[in-house]
């Protein structure tokens, strides 16, 4: 189950009456309204989402010289606090016979405890949520699949999935969505069991195997078909991994003192089919051996 505190660095500011010293008091009244606002609206709602930004914002902008938030004790009394709050409610857990902490992350905790031990969970946790003034939100999974604090794969006790890092796959506009083949069949293979060879090689949809890379304007891609004049593309380049593909390739200006050009190899070891035109797409077979790789990286021994 895991234990996250709400809003956890927002709360702390407001629960201990911290504030940039230069605003008064008065922040926090404010940032508290802020904050009872966003929960008017349901979480994965863009408004939710958009007063989110706003709470945590000010955080990472009281560390920033140029921010009319910059307070850097301001900064420090929330990290350190909140470390040290959640280091309590860890060094308190651990006493409970059975229970195993399995990670700890800036906001929360996530620990293995028998059903019969639960009881004792509450009430920690109650006494924890009185001495803080904080409030832990509760999640229980039916399995969890992690390679580290942030990139892991869990189902809860309904069967919805939740994803963090290298596993997601639903992801923004904004967001690189290459090789989504992979965290898709890593969350088969890890929730459902399925084989991961066989998963890869009879996945229905192409665009799923599409990779993206891209380099600034001072720089170029080239990609390279054996004896051929290497192939300049565009700067940002949609490809997939292909038997028979050409070799992909970022030049970059030369560093400072120096003259030549620097070659770096993307996806190196590996041939690629270009998919600017989408009607490339298909014009080479899949390599699956590549993709059979990364999914055994996101799934062998991992428990």
């Amino acid at each position: 189950m895991d234990l996250d505190v709400s809003s956890y660095y927002p709360n702390l500011a407001i629960s201990n009456h911290f504030y940039p010293a230069h605003l008064g008091s008065e922040f926090c009244v404010i940032y508290k309204n802020l904050y009872e606002t966003r929960k008017n609206y349901p979480k994965g709602s863009a408004e939710n989402a958009m007063l989110k930004l706003a709470l945590n914002g000010v955080y990472g902008d009281s560390n920033n010289k140029f921010s009319v938030f910059y307070d850097p004790l301001f900064t420090m009394s929330i990290t350190l606090n909140g470390q040290l709050l959640l280091c309590l409610l860890a060094e308190q857990l651990i006493k409970i016979d059975g229970l195993t902490l399995i990670q700890i992350n800036t906001d929360g905790l996530t620990v293995r405890v028998p059903r019969a031990a639960k009881f004792q969970v509450d009430m920690v946790r109650q006494w924890w949520e009185q001495r803080t003034g904080l409030e832990l939100e509760e999640a229980v999974y039916r399995s969890m699949f992690i390679r580290d604090v942030n990139n892991y794969v869990a189902q809860y006790e309904s069967g919805k999935v939740k994803r963090k890092g290298a596993y997601e796959y639903s992801l923004g506009w904004h967001q690189n969505a290459g090789g989504l083949v992979i965290p898709k069949v890593a969350e088969k293979v890890l929730v459902e069991g399925a084989p991961i060879r066989q998963t890869v090689r009879q996945w229905p949809d192409i665009m799923d195997f599409m990779l993206r890379t891209k380099v600034p304007r001072s720089s170029y891609l080239a990609i390279e078909w054996g004896d051929q004049q290497p192939q300049q593309l565009q700067n940002t380049t949609r490809y997939y991994v292909a038997e028979g593909g050409g070799r992909l390739f970022k030049w970059m200006p030369p560093l400072k003192g120096k003259q030549e050009w620097r070659k770096i190899g993307v996806e190196s070891g590996w041939g690629v089919q270009p998919c600017n035109d989408i009607r490339d797409a298909g014009r080479l077979p899949i390599d699956f051996d590549y993709y059979v790789r990364e999914v055994e990286k996101l799934c062998l021994g991992i428990a």
